[in-house]
């Protein structure tokens, strides 16, 4: 087994239950995007959690966030100082750990024991961005209340349950934009994170005319996403297909869109590169079932 060097004393690693992991997620992934590096996150939780909690350096709960540190690459860590001149430092180890995998590797079932899914879905989850005409828009953490109120809105905006619900959130992305919404607005952080959740990488927006097209899909966001909801492997499965056969709909419907665009004048032309929400043009995502075109679930938070 391997070990992992905390503020100097060895701890050996050993292999833990999911739910450990998931307990780890709980606690971590609100504070992503507060300020300080995932690693100095779980240093300091490691570290307060030995000397605050006496919790033993086997303890479940320790062992899953050495574990996560250890998938990062992390072989050693360290906390430093008192109240607020407390400092966490860690060293690189040279073990093999999660840098330069394929994601989707990353979240097979045996992955969800020993903390590469953790660490992956961790490092997706601080990293997401959303494209909206062009341009890069962060994907914040909403909390819990925020995103079960937005969530409900873009339901009611589901027109067909067997639909995808991506067409749907992004339908409320696009509303909330054509109503003057920015990045200040909590309903508009929200639904962006929705969208990220549900697999959008890449949409655009015509504010004011209220018309869409999803240009393609994050398989990456989406198993992350799935693994937050604490979907079981056969579900995590799923929601790679699911994305993986939206993304296909999208690269055929933007090339359709281009071929058409290529023998029309320039009216024409903007008009053919929109799809409206109300209307979904055919062979878009909207206008298709999915495989397990799912329902949104707001991830749950401790």
């Amino acid at each position: 087994m391997p070990t992992f060097k905390l503020n100097g004393a060895e701890v050996e690693l050993v292999p833990q239950e999911r739910d450990s992991f998931s307990w780890l997620a709980s606690q971590v992934y609100r504070r992503i995007h507060e300020g300080p590096p995932l690693p100095a996150i779980l240093t300091v939780f490691a570290h307060e959690g030995i000397t605050t909690q006496g919790l033993a350096p086997t303890d479940h709960r320790i062992q899953a966030i050495l574990w996560t540190l250890w998938q990062l690459g992390i072989g050693a860590a360290t906390v430093e100082g008192e109240g607020t001149a407390r400092q966490a430092k860690w060293e690189r180890g040279q073990h093999e750990n999660i840098d330069g995998k394929p994601v989707q590797d990353l979240f097979a079932e045996e992955c969800l024991k020993d903390g590469r899914a953790l660490a992956c879905g961790l490092m997706v989850a601080a990293a997401r961005k959303l494209r909206i005409n062009g341009n890069d828009v962060d994907v914040k953490i909403s909390n819990l209340e925020l995103l079960t109120a937005q969530a409900a809105e873009v339901e009611k905006r589901r027109k067909d349950p067997s639909h995808d619900p991506a067409m749907a959130a992004a339908a409320y992305v696009a509303e909330l934009l054509s109503g003057g919404s920015d990045q200040n607005d909590l309903r508009l952080r929200a639904a962006v994170e929705i969208a990220a959740d549900l697999g959008i990488r890449s949409m655009l927006v015509d504010a004011p005319t209220r018309q869409l097209r999803i240009d393609g899909f994050n398989e990456q966001a989406a198993l992350a996403a799935a693994f937050f909801q604490n979907a079981p492997p056969e579900q995590l499965k799923a929601a790679l297909t699911r994305v993986q056969t939206l993304n296909r709909m999208a690269e055929d419907q933007s090339r359709m869109i281009a071929q058409q665009a290529a023998g029309a004048g320039p009216k024409a032309k903007v008009a053919q590169a929109m799809v409206s929400p109300g209307s979904a043009a055919p062979g878009s995502a909207a206008s298709r079932g999915t495989p397990n075109g799912p329902s949104f679930k707001p991830r749950r938070r401790a």
